[in-house]
């Protein structure tokens, strides 16, 4: 018999957290490397790469500080490549549905909270967490978070950052080439 209950539920709780950390802030890394990556993205198409300087403050000063909310950094991005580089929409035709999937998922995953009251129920499963969060109707919902589900979402994160990375270099080189 345990001498101090509460020692061994703040070490459970502490092994939880870490558990979440572990899940959840991998995908959230994945996703925040994507958001740069987008900005980056619409930086070039303002500020062509001679124009280092002026890039860097476009995404300080506008990107980061003024447009934060990923959902219109998204439909900034869509309009840019739309209008402007409409063969990337060819070689990527689900790219903007993906991205705003992602975004969802990725908004309903750091707003969900991490539901301890089922800490003392899960000390055997090591990658798995229980997040609780408000549905549409108010109502309270549970969803358990594999590190496998996880991991099939951060590859879906990969797949779409090969995407705009090539996106990048085209609007790079159509912009270098019409400077020239």
């Amino acid at each position: 018999m345990s001498t101090n209950p509460g020692r061994e539920r703040k070490i459970l709780l502490e092994k939880l957290n870490e558990r979440d950390a572990s899940i959840r802030g991998r995908y959230l890394i994945s996703t925040s490397s994507l958001d740069s990556l987008i900005r980056d993205i619409i930086s070039f198409h303002f500020c062509p790469p001679s124009q280092d300087d002026k890039r860097r403050q476009f995404i300080s000063l506008i990107l980061q500080q003024h447009i934060q909310k990923s959902q219109s950094i998204l439909d900034i991005l869509e309009k840019i490549v739309t209008l402007n580089y409409s063969d990337q929409l060819k070689k990527y035709p689900a790219l903007f549905k993906d991205l705003r999937g992602i975004a969802e998922y990725t908004l309903w995953l750091s707003g969900a909270k991490l539901d301890t009251s089922y800490a003392s129920n899960s000390t055997d499963q090591i990658d798995i967490i229980r997040l609780s969060y408000y549905d549409q109707n108010g109502e309270m919902c549970y969803k358990n978070v594999s590190l496998e589900h996880i991991e099939e979402r951060i590859s879906d994160c990969s797949n779409l950052q090969f995407a705009l990375e090539d996106i990048r270099s085209e609007i790079r080189d159509k912009i270098l080439t019409d400077t020239r």
